[in-house]
Order: C-alpha cells, then sequence, then structure tokens
C-alpha cells in the first residue's frame, strides 16, 4: 500500500510518523503489527523503517559506509550485501560518491543516500517524511519513481508525507498507469 499524509505545517504529520515507531508517547491506544504490539519490540525487529525529515546521514562517514548501516548495523558487508549496497548507490544516482564523505554532499544528494539506506533496510512498513523535500522539481519525479519502484520489488508498504499535493496526485498517476490493479490498491491516495 501507498499512503500519503498531507497537511499544513503544524497539524501532526511528522508526529504521527514518530508515534508510529515509538519516539513520541501515545497517550491511548497502540500500534500493531501482525498481532503484536510493535512498541514493545526493540528497534532491530520494528517492522518500521523511517526516513526523517532532515539530519538523516552521518556527516563524517563516507556515503558507501552512510547506505552500509541500511544493511548491517555494524557496517560490515558481506559480498552479496556489497553488491546491494553498489545497486543501491545505482539506482539513486550515487555510484559516484560513494567515496565522498557526506558532510562534503549537496542537501539533495544528502537526501538521497538516506532514501537508499532506508530501502536497504528492506522493512516491511516505511515512513518517509518530506523524503524529496531537497531535490530539485526533476529530481522530485525521479524521486518518487525510484520509490514506487522499490515498493513494487519489495512489497513495502509506505506512508509519506508531504506538503505537495501535486506529489500525491503524481504518486496516484503512477501507480494507475504503471501497475496493474491486480497488484495494487489505490486506497488512501
Amino acid at each position: 500500500s501507498f499512503l500519503a499524509v498531507t497537511g499544513k505545517s503544524g497539524v501532526g504529520k511528522s508526529t504521527l510518523l514518530r508515534s508510529l515507531i515509538g519516539l513520541n508517547p501515545l497517550r491511548a491506544g497502540e500500534v500493531s503489527w501482525q498481532g503484536e504490539n510493535c512498541l514493545n519490540r526493540p528497534a532491530a525487529k520494528s517492522p518500521f523503517g523511517i526516513m526523517f525529515q532532515k539530519d538523516n546521514v552521518f556527516e563524517h562517514l563516507t556515503v558507501e559506509q552512510n547506505l552500509a548501516f541500511g544493511l548491517a548495523a555494524s557496517g560490515k558487508l558481506n559480498t552479496i550485501e556489497q553488491e546491494t549496497l553498489i545497486e543501491a548507490a545505482r539506482r539513486f544516482d550515487l555510484s559516484g560518491q560513494l567515496n565522498q564523505v557526506a558532510a562534503s554532499l549537496s542537501g539533495g544528494q544528502q537526501q538521497r543516500v538516506a532514501l537508499a539506506r532506508v530501502f536497504l533496510q528492506n522493512k516491511p512498513v516505511l515512513l518517509l517524511d518530506e523524503p524529496f523535500a531537497s531535490l530539485d522539481p526533476a529530481l522530485r519525479q525521479d524521486g518518487l519513481k525510484w520509490v514506487l519502484e522499490l515498493q513494487r520489488e519489495q512489497g513495502t508498504t509506505i506512508i509519506m508525507v508531504t506538503h505537495h499535493l501535486n506529489e500525491v496526485a503524481h504518486a496516484a498517476q503512477l501507480l494507475y498507469e504503471g501497475f496493474s490493479a491486480s497488484n495494487w490498491q489505490l486506497s488512501g491516495l
């Protein structure tokens, strides 16, 4: 599924995502996944991967090191994981920056690193908070296509916060035109 959460600044979009992963305590209710309260699980066992709105990269590490954390908490990768990392870098147009320190990247490049890393986690639910905010208009469209392609390949549920209704409309159009109705539900768009 793909769910877009929109609204004016300050209405609680980011708070919703932070509440789903337990960073903001709930006053009532629970967040459950497959019948188990998610808020009781350790972070490593959480079904949620999250890309925050900002400060998503370790600026003192290289792009490759940042991406490696999406695959292994230790950052040490086996051959298959290394190949997966290289493919993610290619997909997000980061191949030429793998050896660069993240602090030397533009805001848009850093945002692409964060987006690639959250997909490398291969979690069943990804929470994306303004994932394209630092990208220029052409890259915003590319970014949305990357997200939808990877969503289809991984079978991931996406909950994306955006201020841009045109992104929601573009996602709905891509889903409608690019994928068969038997594979996708358009609810929440």
